[in-house]
């Protein structure tokens, strides 16, 4: 009894919240003109509600689509009934009702199109979210559950029109039309969709998107044909007349200045899209083709013409150009044990093999004919770097220091532009001497230019003396670098007479790391041929360091290296004659001259205690300033040579003033390699007949040097173009030839 007056009291007013929630529905939501005429898409819930009432007659009389039988449907045929006849009319009204709902679901479809177009507002777009959809969808469901329930209905009763002539499928020919034609405005209004962005009901109203991702509707967009418009127009007709106002797409598009697309929520913008034709996958235009290019860091500099093409044979003034690369690589040992000299370094460029690959690639872009490498690792030597040189036409000559070092000097020439005279390795550490107690290492070749055709050599030029050194990196050790150097000087000056003995020019190239910046003693001494050292602190000889804040530190006297060295003041070997005489008794005999230069010695100055003393013989005992007077003429306060060098490079940046630098680590940066060559001096042997004899290596070319600042911008050395912490140098030069 409770219960049914709950019923009784309650079901009114359930029945009165949702009529009042419906109108609500219908006043917020704008009318959709279909032919003229304003339709709500509230219809979509008086089609679901006439749906429910025809299906819950239907189902009370015990009619649904899939509980007929075909045994049924005959008997059914053969005795119409009464019952049966109400049946057929309640179908026949039921076909009336079902022109509504298509005509309603046509009025949905064009309401929710209409509703994308329209402003709305966030609160607005959040509550329509979930319904839309439904009010679009549930007409097409219900229309398809009516058409199949009635078709099944027909099938079983034999249902037949008033007139009899009608058989049941010209019956259904309404319901099947709007069936055909609600799926192809839905197909139509998908299309659409698809080609030119247009969101969906559930795209455009999820609050989530921002208005940035909203807007941008026309993306990924292709202009059409012209056929391919008119077809768009005559789709679009199924569609509102605003919206198709929007989209319209005209074949006069050739006179457009731009596409204007809808956009922002609800489609209520316009956005302005210039007419580019727009890759289709893809949201910007195809990016134009870039050039790859190459950061020039190091430029060729020509210093003069280059040899003239080769002249018919046999030769009457010919001339030889080739190239010489200095360059010390960086042992890799010495690398792993000085690790705080690359901290700035990423950890791949300092990589052994990846260092070796951009090393014989710089080898190979130059092509160098002569190549003189210093802190060559003996087992990279031997595995890696040799092989490879070898097969690119090099001989090599390797010299690794002595003592626990590995690593030493490498110098290659081209064997189709020299054939090689002599070899010489010299070892700076000599035991015997206290000075020269560091294991520091040189290689001198002598090399005949050639010009060669076929198998004979047609041309030859003057000798060419290559030497190439490494010398002590101590900046407080000046007085062993002088050493070091005057030993080399030595050899290349015993072999510059041997070739002048013979008649013969020989021109010098020197080469190496010398730990020497420019300007300084050491540098003065190869460059101008004479040093004055009495008396300098031993680390200014270098410059590498600048210790003049020390009160005490070690400074140069006369004489720089012991007698027993055999080099002179001059940088050159004493001869035998000077020093020895042999006799057929096989006993040594000092010649008078030398034993005049010893007479002032340590050795000499000491008093023997059993020696009689003689007036006038042996009564004298010699003073310092007779003993500093015999030393002058044995080794004076000045060092010298007889060669003429001059440097390659200048070692200022021309045009910016920077000092260059050949080596740079995380102390700093400095130039301390140098190519040192012989250059061309014109001599004149008879001025009256004009006759001109030119000697020497003229400059034609060199590869710059960089300032420190630009390799620091470079993240320093060793970096991933330069794989040592020295740069290589280079140069071109070019010698006179002589016919074979």
């Amino acid at each position: 009894m409770i219960v049914s007056l709950l019923y009784y009291a309650l079901y009114p007013l359930s029945r009165y919240v949702t009529s009042r929630h419906w109108e609500g529905s219908k006043k917020g939501l704008p009318p959709a003109e279909v032919n003229g005429k304003a339709v709500w898409d509230g219809g979509a819930a008086v089609t679901t509600r006439r749906f429910t009432q025809c299906q819950t007659t239907l189902l009370d009389r015990g009619l649904s689509p899939s509980s007929g039988t075909k045994g049924e449907t005959k008997e059914s045929m053969k005795e119409p009934s009464p019952e049966k006849e109400d049946d057929a009319s309640a179908v026949a009204d039921e076909e009336q009702r079902v022109a509504v709902p298509h005509e309603e679901t046509k009025n949905g479809a064009a309401s929710t199109m209409s509703e994308l177009e329209s402003t709305l507002t966030e609160k607005e777009a959040e509550r329509r979210n979930g319904l839309l959809q439904d009010r679009v969808e549930a007409p097409k469901q219900k229309v398809r559950e009516i058409t199949i329930h009635l078709v099944t209905q027909n099938t079983e009763e034999g249902i037949i029109s008033p007139t009899g002539d009608i058989g049941p499928e010209k019956a259904l020919g309404p319901q099947l039309e709007c069936l055909q034609k609600e799926d192809k405005a839905q197909e139509t209004t998908s299309s659409v969709q698809e080609k030119i962005k247009i969101p969906s009901a559930e795209e455009s109203m999820t609050p989530a998107k921002t208005a940035s991702e909203v807007t941008e509707c026309w993306d990924e967009y292709v202009s059409p044909t012209a056929d391919e418009m008119h077809g768009e127009v005559l789709s679009f007709s199924c569609l509102p007349s605003n919206t198709q106002s929007c989209l319209k797409l005209s074949g006069q598009q050739d006179t457009q200045a731009s596409w204007h697309f809808p956009a922002g929520p609800g489609l209520a913008e316009e956005v302005q899209c210039p007419l580019w034709q727009f890759p289709a996958v893809s949201y910007y235009p195809p990016m134009e083709p870039t050039v790859p290019f190459e950061v020039m860091w190091r430029v060729w500099e020509e210093m003069a013409e280059s040899a003239t093409a080769a002249e018919p044979l046999p030769f009457t003034k010919a001339s030889m150009d080739f190239t010489v690369m200095s360059y010390n690589i960086l042992a890799q040992d010495l690398l792993e044990a000085n690790p705080e000299l690359y901290t700035h370094c990423p950890l791949e460029v300092l990589d052994w093999n990846c260092r070796c690959s951009l090393l014989l690639e710089e080898v190979q872009k130059w092509e160098p004919d002569i190549l003189c490498l210093q802190e060559v690792q003996e087992n990279h030597y031997h595995e890696q770097l040799y092989p490879v040189l070898s097969l690119m036409g090099y001989t090599c000559v390797f010299k690794r220091r002595t003592g626990t070092k590995t690593d030493g000097c490498a110098t290659c020439y081209r064997r189709s532009c020299f054939s090689e005279l002599s070899v010489t390795t010299l070892e700076f550490f000599r035991p015997e001497i206290e000075l020269l107690d560091r294991h520091n290492v040189a290689i001198v070749l002598l090399l005949q230019p050639v010009v060669i055709q076929g198998s004979e050599a047609k041309a030859k030029g003057p000798s060419l003396c290559v030497a190439n050194t490494h010398l002590l990196f101590n900046p407080r050790r000046g007085d062993v670098k002088l050493a070091q150097l005057a030993i080399m000087m030595a050899e290349i000056d015993s072999l510059v007479k041997s070739c002048k003995a013979k008649g013969e020019d020989c021109n010098l190239i020197l080469c190496g790391d010398f730990n020497s910046v420019p300007r300084m003693p050491l540098y003065q001494l190869i460059t101008t041929g004479e040093l004055y050292f009495q008396g300098l602190p031993a680390w200014m000889i270098s410059g590498q360091e600048d210790l003049s804040q020390n009160t005490h530190c070690h400074r140069l006297y006369a004489p720089l290296w012991p007698s027993s060295l055999g080099i002179t003041d001059s940088c050159q070997y004493l001869t035998v004659k000077d020093m020895l005489k042999s006799q057929k008794s096989g006993k040594y005999q000092y010649s008078h001259d030398f034993i005049q230069q010893l007479r002032f010695c340590p050795a000499a100055c000491v008093r023997p205690a059993d020696l009689e003393t003689i007036p006038g013989v042996t009564h004298n005992t010699p003073d310092a300033s007779r003993v500093n007077q015999s030393y002058d003429k044995r080794f004076r306060h000045t060092i010298s040579h007889q060669l003429d060098l001059e440097s390659v490079y200048k070692h200022i940046l021309p045009g910016f003033g920077n000092p260059e630098v050949t080596t740079l680590h995380s102390e700093g940066g400095a130039t301390v390699d140098y190519i040192f060559y012989t250059p061309r001096r014109i001599l004149t042997c008879d001025p009256n007949a004009g006759d001109f004899v030119s000697v020497g290596l003229k400059l034609i070319g060199l590869l710059s040097l960089l300032s420190e600042d630009v390799l620091w911008s470079m993240r320093g050395l060793p970096n991933h173009i330069f794989p040592s912490d020295h740069l290589s140098l280079l140069a071109k030069f070019q010698l006179d030839l002589n016919a074979a």
